[in-house]
């Protein structure tokens, strides 16, 4: 499969879910909310520093959630439900990535040259060895990630763990600070098949553009695309 953005092509391989196996999932891990991280599929995840986003702006968001998927699991049709979980994981990342690019804040601290290869660097460590890494974009507050994880033995959510902790501990001394540098929680959807694999890679490469941080995403320096991808 071939995608074409911006008069670049992308050679896209992924396996398309069934309703059955969506139906299967079982969450791996939770924190606020349930996470589903099944194996031998292809992931997108999004982390951000911690206190990125005013408490005000979280509860809104986790308020208008909790609402929308009471509401949704009162579907009977299996089918149906599935597809309103779907459409409602995109409107809420729409919104929480939406805050992320436009809040001012103080805490933007990827901005830093230094801690932005940082992190480029810790993406790219296990790369090939516990995940195959298709894209990636550092942004001044937040991270967006898309990995291969067939046939690979370890969830997402442990190696952004070790991600993580590596970083913060590395920011934190070149930053000559204390405390908590990345937020808890991820934000991790399960890629359902080809179209939808196109659309967040497009997303991936486009936010920087997006965001006014630059005019083409070739131009940012923290954007990351596995060169086989490209023909």
């Amino acid at each position: 499969m071939i995608l074409m953005f911006c008069g670049t092509l992308f050679r896209i391989f992924v396996k398309p879910s069934s309703v059955e196996t969506m139906k299967d999932l079982k969450p791996h891990y939770r924190r606020r909310l349930p996470h589903y991280q099944p194996k031998d599929s292809i992931l997108f995840a999004t982390f951000r520093l911690a206190n990125s986003l005013p408490k005000e702006i979280i509860a809104q968001l986790h308020q208008e959630r909790e609402e929308r998927e009471k509401a949704i699991n009162k579907e009977s049709n299996i089918e149906k439900r599935l597809s309103l979980i779907v459409e409602e994981q995109k409107r809420y990342f729409g919104h929480f990535d939406s805050y992320l690019d436009r809040i001012s804040t103080e805490i933007r601290w990827l901005e830093n040259v230094h801690i932005a290869k940082l992190v480029y660097d810790a993406i790219l460590f296990y790369n090939t060895i516990e995940y195959n890494v298709i894209a990636f974009c550092i942004m001044p507050n937040h991270v967006h990630l898309m990995a291969d994880m067939t046939r690979k033995n370890i969830p997402l959510h442990s190696i952004l763990k070790r991600i993580k902790t590596f970083t913060a501990l590395k920011a934190n001394s070149i930053l000559n600070c204390s405390g908590q540098f990345w937020h808890n929680e991820n934000y991790d959807h399960v890629v359902r098949d080809g179209n939808e694999l196109r659309r967040i890679v497009t997303y991936i490469l486009e936010n920087s553009v997006k965001a006014g941080l630059c005019k083409r995403w070739e131009d940012w320096k923290w954007t990351y695309i596995d060169m086989k991808y490209l023909e």
